[in-house]
């Protein structure tokens, strides 16, 4: 029997590699589709997979968007949604300052107004008679920071008043307490803002590096490291737990806009037309 011809013999094996490359191929484009979708160049993520379905091409997805933002995400001595349901880590040290936080706690003030209103001895920024907007912070944790570095951004090119009230979680963050009253022995040498511009612009690590920050804000700085030392204005940053307490504030960061409470996302836009009206 005559045998084959030595290239027919190869034929079925061509075909099948060929069956193979034709998958590889297919498999190659289908990666370079999805790689390009998820991805494009100069930014390393695309954000169309994650866009909301509710908004227009030109919206920032969710992948982008900034939920510190949002009020919802906010909670009583929390710092977003992720620690929704947990409880405060442990109590103050300061007894005052413990009764005062179990208060704002319990939060049973119906009433939505800044309570006192801005007196004229508290720290603000901006001209006279212009547009207030007043927030309560606790400067240690980052959703306050990030709303207290727009409002300021913003009050300097709208020409508003920025108004600033303290509201340290100190049974939550460990470093609310000593930053709360870091500030307020810098406004003391009529340095607040400087300050906590400062504080504004990272997170604090620990007690020795928050201080020297503040002493390095201020003129007689031996004399701020002895206030905080010695508690000196704890009193002062009572007194604003309490009004925030009174003021219905339900968490931080939290915003009044020429008096009354305000509800709304954090963001330019908003506030603008808040305080139009």
């Amino acid at each position: 029997m005559a045998s084959a011809p030595p290239a027919l013999i190869f034929i079925p094996f061509a075909l099948a590699g060929g069956t193979w490359i034709f998958v590889g191929v297919v498999v190659a484009l289908f990666f370079v589709v999805v790689f390009g979708y998820y991805t494009r160049t100069g930014s390393g993520i695309s954000q169309t997979p994650y866009r909301r379905p509710d908004g227009p091409p030109e919206s920032p997805s969710e992948l982008a968007h900034d939920t510190t933002q949002e009020l919802q995400n906010w909670e009583r001595g929390t710092e977003g949604h992720q620690r929704r349901h947990q409880r405060p880590s442990g109590e103050p040290t300061d007894p005052a300052v413990a009764h005062a936080l179990a208060d704002w706690r319990a939060g049973t003030a119906t009433a939505r107004d800044l309570v006192p209103p801005i007196g004229s001895a508290e720290p603000v920024r901006g001209p006279d008679g212009a547009p207030t907007v007043a927030i309560y912070i606790d400067v240690s944790n980052e959703p306050c920071r990030s709303a207290y570095r727009l409002l300021s951004e913003f009050a300097d090119a709208q020409r508003v008043r920025l108004a600033v009230r303290q509201l340290p979680l100190a049974d939550v963050h460990r470093l609310s307490l000593p930053a709360a009253e870091a500030l307020e022995a810098a406004a003391a040498q009529g340095k607040f803002f400087e300050l906590l511009d400062d504080f504004a612009k990272s997170a604090l690590n620990d007690e020795n590096e928050l201080l020297n920050r503040a002493a390095g804000q201020v003129r007689d700085p031996d004399r701020l490291r002895e206030d905080v030392r010695t508690g000196r204005y704890r009193a002062s940053v009572v007194q604003q737990i309490r009004q925030a307490t009174a003021s219905g504030a339900p968490a931080v960061p939290c915003v009044y806009i020429n008096g009354a409470q305000y509800n709304g996302p954090i963001t330019t836009d908003d506030i603008a037309r808040a305080l139009r009206g």
